[in-house]
C-alpha cells in the first residue's frame, strides 16, 4: 500500500521593504522623531505592506461582497532610542516587516536606524473591520480580506504586545476602573478624523499629550484600541497612574473605553535600547504577561 502523498507546507513570503530617508523638520521634534509624523507614515506604511501581501496596488481594499474593509489597530508601540546629537539632515533608513500575529491580526515591525545606530522601533497589530449599514464608528463589524499571502509568524515582541492587548481588552469588558478626569477634548473633524471616517489612530497620542505635557523626550507610548467614536462626541482622559516613570491614562466617550495609554519618558538614565527587543531593564509599565495579570484574566 503506497503510503499518502505529503502535503507541501506553504511557502512563507517575507513582505518587507527597506526605505533610505534624509530628515527634514516635518520627521522632527524639538528633541528626536517627532511622534505624530512616525505614526502617520507608519500607519501608511502598515497598509502598504498588506496591500503587497494580498498582491493588488493601493490601499483600498474590499472584501468578496464589495463592503469597503479598513486594516484598524488593535494596538501600537512606538519606542525612541536617546539622541545624541541633532538629526535635521540626517540619512536614516526604515526596515519594515510584515508578520501574521493571529488568524484575525497582522502585525509590522518597522526599524528606524540612523548614522549613530538605532533610532527606534514602531510595532503595530491590526485586524480587519468594516462600518455596518448604519455608518456609525460606534458599531463596526469583523472584515474579511481571503487572498492574503502566507507571511512569518510575529516576533516574540509582537506576540508580548498582542497578548498585552488581549488583557487590557478581557480587563476593561469585565470592570473597566474609573480615575479623575483631566481633559475633556471634542475631536475635530476635519483635523482628527481619517478618510474612512474613523478617528485617526494618531489622534489618541496627540490627546494623551494635550491631557498629560511632557517636560522631557518621550521613550516610549503604547496604546491599545478598544473603540472608536462619532463625530461630535466628546473623549474624557482619566489619570490611571502614574509612578514617575510611566504614566496610563484611559480615553473615553460616553463612558465607553476607547483605549488606554501608556507613556514612559526620560532623559538620562536611558535603559539599552535593542530595535529586535525594545527596551531592557526596569521598563516603568505593567508587566501584562506576569502572573497576577493572567490570573485576572484568565
Amino acid at each position: 500500500m503506497n503510503a499518502a502523498p505529503r502535503l507541501a507546507s506553504p511557502v512563507l513570503r517575507p513582505v518587507e521593504r527597506h526605505e533610505d530617508l534624509r530628515l527634514g523638520m516635518r520627521h522632527l521634534a524639538p528633541v528626536g522623531l517627532s511622534e505624530p509624523r512616525w505614526l502617520r507614515d507608519g500607519g501608511d506604511r502598515h497598509w502598504e505592506l498588506i496591500a503587497e501581501a494580498l498582491g493588488q496596488e493601493g490601499t483600498a481594499f474590499r472584501d468578496p461582497e464589495g463592503h469597503a474593509v479598513y486594516a484598524a489597530f488593535c494596538a501600537t508601540d512606538l519606542q525612541l532610542a536617546p539622541v545624541i546629537r541633532p538629526l535635521l539632515a540626517a540619512r536614516v533608513t526604515i526596515r519594515s516587516r510584515l508578520h501574521a500575529v493571529s488568524p484575525n491580526a497582522l502585525g509590522s515591525e518597522q526599524q528606524i536606524l540612523g548614522p549613530d545606530g538605532p533610532l527606534g522601533c514602531l510595532r503595530m497589530i491590526s485586524c480587519f473591520l468594516r462600518h455596518d449599514e448604519t455608518g456609525s464608528n460606534r458599531r463596526l463589524l469583523r472584515g474579511n480580506l481571503p487572498g492574503m499571502a502566507p507571511l512569518p509568524p510575529a516576533t516574540a515582541a509582537l506576540d508580548r504586545l498582542q497578548a498585552t492587548a488581549r488583557c487590557i481588552a478581557r480587563l476593561m469588558r469585565r470592570d473597566s476602573p474609573t480615575g479623575p478626569a483631566i481633559l475633556r477634548y471634542k475631536p475635530v473633524p476635519t483635523m482628527d478624523f481619517n478618510a474612512a471616517g474613523l478617528l485617526y489612530f494618531p489622534t489618541f497620542s496627540k490627546i494623551a499629550e494635550m491631557a498629560c505635557p511632557g517636560s522631557t523626550p518621550l521613550l516610549r507610548r503604547q496604546i491599545v484600541y478598544l473603540g472608536n467614536l462619532d463625530p461630535g462626541e466628546d473623549i474624557s482622559v482619566e489619570a490611571m497612574q502614574d509612578d514617575g516613570t510611566a504614566t496610563t491614562l484611559l480615553l473615553r466617550a460616553k463612558g465607553r473605553v476607547l483605549a488606554q495609554v501608556t507613556t514612559q519618558r526620560g532623559q538620562v538614565d536611558y535603559p539599552t535600547f535593542d530595535v529586535t527587543k525594545g527596551y531592557g531593564g526596569p521598563s516603568g509599565s505593567p508587566d501584562y504577561n506576569s502572573h497576577q495579570y493572567r490570573h485576572n484574566a484568565a
